[in-house]
């Protein structure tokens, strides 16, 4: 335990002191704070929306979780996407392996330093955005929306480090940095956006719409008929988008906070709406899938790395 704990202060100090981290950081916190201000500004106008709503983005842009949707894999990976064949090509790997430090040690390292440099990233992001939002609006959160806003948190810590997990998999299955940034871009671009557009373009397929009185006249979309096979096509593509880790963020943490999370992929750029909240029990009932399944996710991800790791032969060479 005390060599995994050494590796983790070593690589959360590399995180805290590389360029990536703090760009990323830096993005992620201006875009928070832009849309925590516009979140005040529709509280101030819509007086019943309530705390929670400064993390809608309801105003005109994009809401936290859309963020998070959107740059949450490129921050998980980017933090672990070279993380292990860096050093392996670099002859490093096998140095720190001559020292008296058991190899498991090493991986947990690497993996707790980056789930360190992620939750410090949400967490004071989050907090930060809450720190902006009370002094314009004069209150602050109840304990309920207090609650919400630690579950979301930690919620968004889990769906970080699943992309942690993704990007040390690909690190430790690829010998080269080069192949596994492609591996990582190529995931991202499929679970954020290619996802919803294979989802639309079979739901369409499988459930067609003929209407031959025009696509634009009101009396046929406000049949029966329609509105049952608009129904069908919209749970065929919602099913086929859970696929993606980042669409399942965004119904659990849209239920969470209690904001509508908007299109996913290509829609309206994320915008989110407040609406009639569920109870904080009742929310994550209905989201327990949702979370359990980015949960078993990052552990798949982990282990698999994990037992790779441990079989890996590694030499001084690289």
């Amino acid at each position: 335990m005390a060599g995994a704990l050494t590796v983790c202060r070593k690589e959360l100090a590399d995180h805290l002191g590389s360029r990536r981290y703090v760009v990323l950081f830096a993005l992620i916190l201006l875009l928070s704070t832009l849309s925590a201000y516009q979140g005040t500004e529709y509280i101030k106008n819509n007086p019943n929306a309530g705390f929670m709503a400064i993390f809608s983005g309801a105003r005109f842009g994009f809401s936290f979780t859309y963020l998070m949707v959107f740059f949450g894999p490129i921050i998980g990976l980017a933090l672990g996407f070279d993380a292990v064949n860096k050093e392996r090509t670099s002859g490093t790997l096998s140095v720190l392996l001559c020292q008296p430090i058991f190899r498991d040690s090493v991986i947990n390292g690497k993996f707790m330093g980056g789930t360190a440099a992620l939750s410090l990233l949400a967490a004071s992001t989050i907090g930060i955005m809450c720190g902006v939002a009370m002094p314009i609006l004069g209150f602050g959160p109840g304990f309920e929306d207090a609650l919400r806003i630690v579950l979301f948190a930690l919620l968004t810590i889990v769906y970080l480090t699943f992309w942690l997990a993704l990007g040390l998999l690909f690190s430790t299955v690829t010998k080269k940095t080069s192949t596994s940034i492609l591996l990582s871009i190529s995931t991202w671009l499929f679970c954020s956006i290619v996802i919803s557009i294979i989802a639309a373009l079979v739901a369409n397929y499988a459930v067609p719409i003929q209407m031959p009185s025009g696509p634009f006249n009101p009396g046929a979309q406000g049949t029966q008929e329609y509105r049952e096979l608009m129904q069908r096509r919209t749970t065929i593509q919602m099913n086929i988008q859970r696929i993606s880790p980042a669409y399942l963020y965004n119904e659990a943490g849209s239920s969470i906070l209690g904001t509508m999370g908007g299109s996913f992929g290509f829609g309206e750029l994320g915008r989110g709406t407040p609406f009639q909240r569920l109870e904080l029990t009742q929310a994550l009932a209905t989201r327990w899938p949702q979370i359990l399944a980015i949960v078993v996710g990052m552990v798949v991800c982990f282990a698999a790395t994990y037992m790779l790791f441990l079989r890996m032969e590694i030499r001084p060479e690289g």
